[in-house]
Order: C-alpha cells, then sequence, then structure tokens
C-alpha cells in the first residue's frame, strides 16, 4: 500500500530500511564485480589479439567500435563470412556511423550464420557506444568456441 509521506513522496508502508546495509559489503561486491569486467575484458583483448595477429590500443571498446576488427575476426574464422568491410582510409580516417554500423551489423549477421547462438549473440549498441563489452566478449567467445568445419577434412570411408 502506497502512503504519502511528510516529503510529498510516496512510500510502501513496509520499505526495507536501506540504513541497515553494511555499505562496506556493497563497495566489495562492486569491486569484485569490476574485477571480473575487468579479466572478461582482458580475455577479449587477448582472444582478437591472438586470432588476428594484432595489437589493440588500450581502449578496446573504441578499437572494436567501428566493427572493422570483428568483422575481420568473423573472416578468420570463416573466410568471406563478411562479404565486405568499411575500413578507414587514410583521406578519410574515420567512418560515417552509418558504415561502422553496418560493419557492426555484418559481424552479428555472420556470427548468427556461423552457428552463435542467440543468447550469447550481443546487441549493436553493445559495440557502437561501447557500453557492454562484457556482452561483446561473450559473443567473441561463443564464435571462437564453435567447431571448425575445414572443407579439407573429409571423412573417409
Amino acid at each position: 500500500m502506497n502512503i504519502l509521506d511528510d516529503k510529498g513522496a510516496f512510500s510502501r508502508g513496509n520499505r526495507q530500511d536501506f540504513s541497515s546495509t553494511d555499505p562496506s559489503f556493497t563497495m566489495r561486491r562492486k569491486m569484485e564485480h569490476l574485477r571480473e569486467e575487468m579479466e572478461q575484458i582482458r580475455l577479449l583483448r587477448q582472444n582478437l589479439e591472438s586470432r588476428l595477429k594484432v595489437l589493440l590500443p588500450d581502449d578496446v571498446g573504441a578499437a572494436l567500435m567501428d566493427g572493422v576488427v570483428l568483422c575481420h575476426l568473423a573472416n578468420h574464422i570463416r573466410p568471406r563470412s563478411v562479404a565486405s568491410i568499411h575500413v578507414p582510409s587514410p583521406a578519410v580516417p574515420k567512418l560515417s556511423m552509418a558504415k561502422c554500423r553496418r560493419n557492426v551489423e555484418n559481424f552479428l549477421d555472420a556470427c548468427k550464420k556461423l552457428g552463435v547462438p542467440q543468447d550469447k549473440l550481443c546487441l549493436p549498441h553493445h559495440i557502437l557506444e561501447e557500453r557492454g563489452l562484457v556482452k561483446v566478449g561473450v559473443t567473441v567467445q561463443a564464435l571462437l568456441d564453435l567447431p571448425s568445419s575445414k572443407p579439407n577434412q573429409l571423412s573417409t570411408m
């Protein structure tokens, strides 16, 4: 039941008293969560750098934002899975947002076609807005975990 308190704000009749929450416990939990995220981002960097034989800048999110590295990864897993990749040029060193979005969508489409489960796919804004690198890491890991199907590995009867 909602009641109006003396400050004019609504409050629940049997609300939890937040002053009893231990702030050091909350901080420890947040710090542990941040450590886990940092570890997952480190693993994402390691996966990309080792597979593509490149060095990424310190800001991994910015490096992935245009979708170029991710498209190259998909093509590394299965050649031509991303048919067209928009890349920056010396004349135009920064891609337009439309071209970045196209790259990111092409990467995610390639992931779907290659068999990455829907629940492991990140959303375009996780990449484009650098919000959700952990989710991008889950998608990349799922892509790398797919069984490789090499055409030259034919079974003999």
